[in-house]
């Protein structure tokens, strides 16, 4: 209940009142809030303050606004760190999650015009490519593409399902520098399908460009993350 004479402000008091809802399994991930005039009606207060305080609930990750759709509670999202210098499976261990690994496509193809530069190919000749399926605790998360040099053709007939480093290590690969890009890009069809997210949806594309110890081209990797189920920490 709110109370007008209370020293806790209108909207704060909205923001307990909805987090405790949350707690209780009132509201679970994906279900939606009411509308804005509903919560008005149901709490006495004006659109001002509803709007300050689904803003606080946002900002602490607990609802999710899409626009012209609504409020929706937000997906408990995983916590693991954007080190470049650490795998995504060891990552997660760090973290105390669990990582799995699906391999989608295995294959040689015609490499993308950045790939070829990277890895120094004649844009027509057919490079290794995996398409990989990470999952943090069962949850789809990351979908990686890599493009690999000729020295990893071998990889052609490894288990990827589980970490590409430890199968690199395995085969006595030295990995040496990596080159990191991030941006925040749209899901297409393909990314929406495996990420279980709508198309157009922003998603975070890191791009890694890695070396081995002699600073040859070793692999480029395009991962996008799901925004809604992952946030770093740095």
């Amino acid at each position: 209940m709110i109370e007008a004479n209370s020293v806790i402000p209108l909207y704060k008091q909205i923001v307990h009142a909805l987090r405790d809802e949350i707690a209780a399994g009132t509201y679970r991930a994906g279900d939606k809030l009411p509308a804005e005039t509903e919560l008005m009606e149901a709490f006495g207060v004006s659109r001002i303050t509803v709007r300050s305080a689904i803003k606080e609930l946002e900002e602490a990750g607990m609802v999710v606004r899409a626009r012209g759709k609504g409020t929706f509670i937000s997906s408990k999202k995983q916590l693991i760190a954007a080190n470049d210098q650490e795998s995504f499976s060891r990552s997660c261990q760090l973290a105390g999650k669990t990582a799995s690994t699906e391999v989608l496509d295995l294959a040689w193809t015609i490499p993308t015009f950045r790939d070829a530069k990277f890895l120094g190919v004649d844009e027509n000749t057919k490079v290794l490519r995996s398409r990989r399926l990470r999952y943090v605790d069962g949850e789809p998360t990351l979908l990686e593409t890599n493009s690999y040099s000729r020295t990893l053709a071998f990889l052609e007939h490894e288990d990827l399902n589980g970490s590409l480093m430890d199968v690199l290590s395995e085969h006595n690969v030295a990995m040496g520098r990596n080159i990191r890009t991030l941006e925040v890009c749209s899901a297409t069809d393909y990314e929406a399908e495996y990420l279980h997210v709508e198309v157009g949806s922003p998603l975070l594309l890191f791009v890694d460009k890695r070396f081995d110890a002699h600073d040859d081209p070793l692999f480029i990797s395009r991962q996008v993350y799901c925004t809604e189920r992952l946030k770093f920490y740095l």
